[in-house]
């Protein structure tokens, strides 16, 4: 098996190109930090099988980050293996310095020349076959998102053989000199244990690389002195550190080789920038994203209220008949509660989960979700949370567990755990359910749009009393804003697939096994145990019915399955029935704030430490206790 590993800047276009390759086994997204971890794929091209690895997206082999580091160090030491650098047409004088520095790997390498429409669009006309002339490397000219090209890239990997010391890719005399001077004091065994010429060795010493620089610490002290010395001559030269000078020796060489492949044509401003200049304007570009929140939300409320109501009235339907056929017993309670569970997981759940996860998936593919996260930077400034942070919170709509997850590329440790605890407030596919499915349905899409604004000015809160306690300046934002894509209908069915998919292997599951649960409980009338050790919050402070309380259990595991057993605890599909407005409110606000799921609680701890996620445990249970609490009051002045 021949192994490819797919490298890049980010929103290079490397994860769609990995996709088109392996099937869409990898998600894809339109804003930095989307692959956190490496992605595995299998190809069979002609009989040859190819193991194709997606590597988290890298402005520079000089990590900033973990996700940066993690790219570093699976290509050093992935020895076998054939790098496919994708680049980004459309912007390749910066794709270039990334390029610069795979090449100076001296490893078999093909760069993925992506995106070439969108180049063409901006009257950007690139010399393919010269550019490959330059850097000794095969360059093959892609369009990802199309398929095409792609498999040509894989061709060339066949074969491909580490690139010549080519003059075109040296530096200004006066630094090469110190690099090729240094290079020949190494030694051979130093050398050979970084898996890279000495060359690139050298070089990495000079700008200060600290996984090279702790290496020869430990190896040679003496010979660190050295270094030191080098980097002292080129900053006295260049009058600047020694790392800027080989960073801008980079940037030069991008330059110049880009100067040469490229020649220009006169284009008209396209509709992108018109559409840039409204859509991330300081006013309208808010206007405008509200108004795609309230239409997102209210075709979601709209298409799963559709559904809904039919599906649940099968099963009530489906649940009489066996009544009718079963004796009254443990069997019939089970079978009952099943009937109810199952349904209200099928009725509810999925006719909401579907399309909110092909919406986020439309967003994502559009571009559209980076320019969110653009215009939400101002919001994060305000509770000082700058740049990247926004991701986290934009990825918390779909899931907790990414969104956790993405707050480790975030460069301080203080960023890191505020960005991540917050995260959990956001409500997920899981907690929309809760919310169109029960307060949507059954009072109104008001009242659901209400709990989202609430949750939005809770976060904010939060967030800025963090920043009160906690107010040192987090670093600005950094964000690429990808051109706007049509999205590919399969890519959209496939991600939202990936996504629910959990939810039938499972949550139905769980739901099956918590409604059989349940019946043994009610049978032996165990669950009034439960629900009377919870009723001081159940029945005294939040004023629910007191057979709620075995279903806030249950949504700790899983958070629609606090929704899904209400239905077999209240013995009805009817919730109006058994329970007033106040009191569904009331359960709707305890259930979005209350403690996360362990899988985000193990995510959190894994990330953040224990003592942080027990934190977030109190807080949260103790946040949602304060809001349910209010909730209840300010409906019953209003009722």
């Amino acid at each position: 098996m021949r192994q490819i590993l797919l490298t890049g800047q980010p929103n290079s276009g490397k994860s769609t190109f990995f996709n088109s390759l392996t099937g869409y086994k990898a998600l894809t997204g339109n804003f930095p930090g989307a692959t956190v971890s490496y992605q595995m794929g299998s190809l069979n091209l002609m009989g040859t099988l190819y193991s194709i690895v997606d590597l988290p997206g890298a402005y520079s082999l000089i990590p900033n980050d973990k996700a940066e580091l993690e790219t570093k160090k699976f290509i050093i030491n992935e020895q076998d293996s054939t790098i496919v650098n994708v680049v980004d047409a459309s912007v390749l004088s910066r794709s270039l310095e990334m390029t610069i520095e795979l090449i100076e790997l001296q490893r078999p390498m093909v760069v993925a020349l992506n995106m070439v429409d969108s180049a063409r669009k901006k009257g950007i006309l690139i010399d393919a076959k010269k550019l490959s002339e330059l850097l000794d490397v095969p360059v093959v000219e892609t369009v990802a998102n199309h398929g095409r090209g792609t498999l040509d890239v894989i061709r060339a990997t066949y074969g491909a053989k580490p690139p010549l010391d080519s003059d075109a890719l040296h530096y200004q005399r006066d630094v090469e000199q110190e690099v090729e001077a240094l290079a020949e004091k190494l030694p051979t065994d130093l050398v050979r244990s970084f898996h890279v010429p000495p060359r690139t060795v050298a070089i990495r010493l000079l700008e200060d690389d600290p996984f090279y620089v702790k290496e020869l610490e430990r190896y040679d002290e003496k010979l660190m002195k050295k270094v030191k010395s080098g980097r002292h001559r080129l900053e006295k030269a260049h009058g600047r550190p020694a790392n800027f000078v080989i960073a801008a020796e980079r940037h030069n060489l991008a330059m110049s080789i880009f100067e040469q492949i490229t020649s220009f044509e006169r284009t008209k401003p396209t509709l992108e920038s018109r559409l840039d200049t409204v859509i991330l304007h300081p006013v309208w570009g808010y206007l405008i994203l509200l108004t795609v929140f309230y239409l997102f939300f209210t075709g979601v409320f709209k298409t799963g209220a559709y559904f809904e109501g039919w599906i649940l009235a099968q099963f009530q339907l489906l649940g009489k008949v066996l009544s009718g056929w079963m004796s009254q017993g443990l069997g019939l309670l089970i079978t009952d509660g099943f009937v109810q569970g199952l349904g209200a997981g099928l009725g509810i759940a999925v006719p909401y989960i579907i399309p909110f996860l092909v919406g986020l998936s439309f967003l994502e593919d559009t571009g559209y979700m980076a320019r969110i996260a653009f215009l939400a930077d101002s919001v994060m400034h305000k509770m000082g949370l700058h740049g990247k942070a926004v991701i986290p919170f934009v990825l918390g709509y779909g899931c907790s567990v990414p969104a956790v997850m993405a707050a480790r590329n975030l460069e301080t440790q203080r960023d890191r755990v505020v960005a991540a605890s917050l995260a959990v407030l956001v409500p997920c596919s899981a907690r929309t359910v809760i919310i169109f499915g029960l307060l949507g349905y059954y009072l109104g899409p008001v009242y659901a749009i209400g709990l989202y604004i609430v949750n939005v000015l809770v976060i904010g809160i939060l967030g800025r009393l963090a920043a009160m306690l906690d107010p040192r300046i987090s670093p600005g934002l950094v964000l690429e804003i990808p051109a706007y894509h049509m999205p590919s209908l399969k890519n959209v069915a496939a991600k939202t697939w990936i996504r629910l998919k959990d939810f039938f292997t499972v949550v139905i599951p769980f739901l099956i096994v918590g409604t059989i649960l349940l019946g043994f409980l009610e049978y032996y009338h165990l669950d009034t145990s439960v629900n009377s050790f919870l009723s001081p919050l159940t029945v005294t402070i939040l004023g629910l019915p007191k057979v709620v309380g075995t279903t806030l259990i249950f949504g700790i595991f899983k958070k629609e399955l606090s929704l899904m057993m209400l239905f077999q605890a209240l013995g009805t599909n009817t919730v109006t029935d058994v329970m007033t407005i106040q009191q569904i409110v009331t359960f709707s606000v305890f259930t979005v704030f209350y403690v996360p799921c362990i899988s985000t609680i193990a995510v959190l701890y894994r990330e953040t430490g224990w003592k942080n996620t027990m934190y977030v445990i109190l807080g949260t249970t103790g946040l949602a206790i304060f809001l349910a609490v209010a909730a209840r009051g300010i409906m019953g002045v209003l009722l």
